[in-house]
C-alpha cells in the first residue's frame, strides 16, 4: 500500500509533497534563477538538499538543471539525485514520481520519453513552471520548433499575471512563435513579457530573433544596446545576446565591432560551458567566411574545446559539430577526426537522437571538407540536410551557419548555378539584406571571372 503523503501546493497551485517551508521557499528562489538565468539554481538547491535530504522535488529539479546543460559531465551527478528521488517514492506525490521518471529517461538518453512524461504532467498541472522550462529547453536542444511553440501554447491559458514567473512563460512562447515564423505575434509576446519583467534576457533574445529574421539589423542592435543594463549584468544568458549583437555587426560589415564583442563579451576566459563555446565557434566561422583575419583566436578556442574531449565526444551532436569547427579552424584535423569517429560510432536509443547523430556526422564531415577545400564534397553532404537540419538542434539563426557554408562552397567550387539558387532563396526570406547583397556581389564577380 502506498504511503499517504502530505499535501501542499506551490504559489502556482502545483502540488508538492514537502511541507518544509524553508525548502519550498528555496525552491522558489532556484526556480526564479532557472527562469531568469540570474544566479545558479544548483547552488541554491545544493544547500537546500543538504538541510533537507528528503526534499523529493529538490532532487528532481537538481537533476533537471544539470542534465539540461547538455553535457555528459553532468549525467553522473544528476543520477545521484535521481536515485535519491527514487528512494523517496514512498514520500513523493504522483507528480513527483512522474517527474522522477522523466529525469531518469533524460539521463538514459531518452529525451523523447522525458518529454512524454513532462507532457503528461503538464496536462494535469499546466502551471508547473519548472517542467515548462525544462521541456522548452529540451525542445530547443532537439530543434523541435513546433513544440517550442505548442507545448507552451497548451498551458498558457491557465496562466495569468498574478502567478510568479508568468513573464518568463510568455518569453518562452515568444521564442517558439518566432521559430515557427510567426514574427508579429512573437514580438508582441516578447514585448509583453518585457513590460512585466525588463530583466528577462530570454524574452530580449526572442524579440532579437524576430529582428534578425526580419532583417531589422540596425533596430536590433539599438534594441540590445538600449536594454543592456537589464539583460547583461549578472546574467548567465548574456553571452548569447552579445552573440546576436555581433551578428548584427557582421550584417552591417562592422567586423571590428564583432571581433571586439567576441573578445570582450562572448568568449569567457577558461570557459567550460559548451553553450558559450559553440557561440564562439559559430561567430568565428562566420567571420572567417567573410574573409576576416582572426589571429590566434581559433587556437585559443580550440584549446578550450579540447579540455572537454574525449569525455563529451558524441554526447550532443550540436556540440560536436561546433567543437570540430573550432578544431579545423585551428588546423587540428587529427583531433577533429577523432571526434567525428566517435560520433559515427555513437548509438542512441531514441529515433530523435539517431537523426541528430546522422545530421551531426554529415555536417561535421562537411566542415572538415570545407577546411580542406573539398567543395564538391561539402555540397554533397550539406545539400540533403537542409530540410531536416532543425532536428540537429539550435535555432534558425544558429543553423544559418550551414547555409552560409554551403553557399561559399558552391562559389569557391565553381557551382555558380547552385550558388545563385541558394542566394535567390536567401533574398526571398531576407530581401536586400546587407549580407545578402555582399554575397550577391561575390557571386557576380566570380561569374564574370569564370566567363
Amino acid at each position: 500500500m502506498r504511503a499517504t503523503t502530505a499535501k501542499s501546493n506551490d504559489p502556482r497551485d502545483t502540488p508538492v509533497s514537502s511541507t518544509n517551508a524553508t525548502s519550498l521557499a528555496d525552491y522558489e528562489i532556484a526556480l526564479q534563477q532557472f527562469q531568469s538565468y540570474r544566479g545558479d539554481p544548483t547552488e541554491t538547491l545544493q544547500v537546500t538538499l543538504k538541510n533537507d535530504p528528503d526534499f523529493v522535488l529538490g532532487h528532481v529539479f537538481m537533476a533537471n538543471a544539470m542534465l539540461l546543460m547538455a553535457e555528459r559531465q553532468y549525467v553522473a551527478p544528476a543520477i545521484v539525485h535521481i536515485e535519491a528521488a527514487e528512494a523517496l517514492h514512498h514520500k513523493a506525490n504522483d507528480r513527483e514520481r512522474l517527474l522522477t521518471k522523466a529525469a531518469r529517461y533524460f539521463a538514459d538518453g531518452r529525451w523523447d520519453k522525458a518529454l512524454d512524461c513532462w507532457d503528461e504532467n503538464l496536462v494535469k498541472h499546466p502551471t508547473d513552471a519548472m517542467v515548462i522550462q525544462s521541456a522548452h529547453l529540451t525542445d530547443f536542444l532537439l530543434g523541435d520548433a513546433i513544440n517550442l511553440r505548442d507545448r507552451v501554447a497548451r498551458v498558457l491559458p491557465q496562466w495569468d499575471e498574478s502567478m510568479p514567473g508568468f513573464s518568463y512563460v510568455l518569453g518562452l512562447h515568444a521564442f517558439g512563435l518566432e521559430e515557427c515564423n510567426q514574427y508579429e505575434l512573437a514580438e508582441e509576446m516578447g514585448r509583453k513579457a518585457l513590460a512585466i519583467e525588463p530583466n528577462d534576457g530570454w524574452s530580449v533574445h526572442a524579440v532579437v530573433h524576430v529582428m534578425e529574421m526580419q532583417k531589422r539589423f540596425e533596430e536590433g542592435a539599438e534594441f540590445l544596446r538600449d536594454r543592456e543594463r537589464y539583460w547583461a549584468p549578472d546574467n548567465g544568458f548574456a553571452y548569447h545576446n552579445w552573440w546576436h549583437l555581433a551578428l548584427f555587426m557582421i550584417e552591417q560589415e562592422d567586423f571590428g565591432a564583432a571581433l571586439k564583442l567576441y573578445d570582450e563579451k562572448i568568449l569567457q576566459a577558461e570557459s567550460d560551458v559548451s553553450y558559450e563555446l559553440l557561440d564562439c565557434s559559430a561567430l568565428l566561422w562566420r567571420l572567417a567566411l567573410q574573409g576576416v583575419e582572426l589571429g590566434d583566436r581559433w587556437q585559443v578556442l580550440s584549446g578550450l574545446w579540447q579540455k572537454k574531449t574525449p569525455e563529451e565526444n558524441a554526447y550532443y551532436p550540436f556540440n560536436d559539430f561546433h567543437t570540430i569547427t573550432a578544431l579545423v579552424g585551428a588546423g587540428d584535423f587529427d583531433t577533429a577526426f577523432g571526434i567525428l569517429e566517435a560520433l559515427e560510432k555513437a548509438s542512441t536509443p531514441s529515433r530523435s537522437g539517431a537523426l541528430a547523430n546522422e545530421i551531426g556526422v554529415h555536417a561535421s564531415q562537411a566542415i572538415i571538407a570545407f577546411a580542406r577545400e573539398q567543395y564538391d564534397e561539402v555540397i554533397s553532404l550539406l545539400r540533403p540536410l537542409r530540410s531536416v537540419a532543425n532536428r540537429f538542434g539550435g535555432s534558425h539563426a544558429q543553423r544559418d551557419i550551414l547555409s552560409l557554408t554551403l553557399f561559399e562552397a558552391a562559389v569557391r567550387g565553381g557551382d555558380l548555378n547552385y550558388a545563385r539558387a541558394l542566394l535567390n532563396e536567401r533574398h526571398a526570406h531576407k530581401p536586400n539584406s546587407p549580407l545578402g547583397n555582399r554575397l550577391h556581389n561575390k557571386l557576380t564577380k566570380r561569374a564574370k571571372k569564370a566567363a
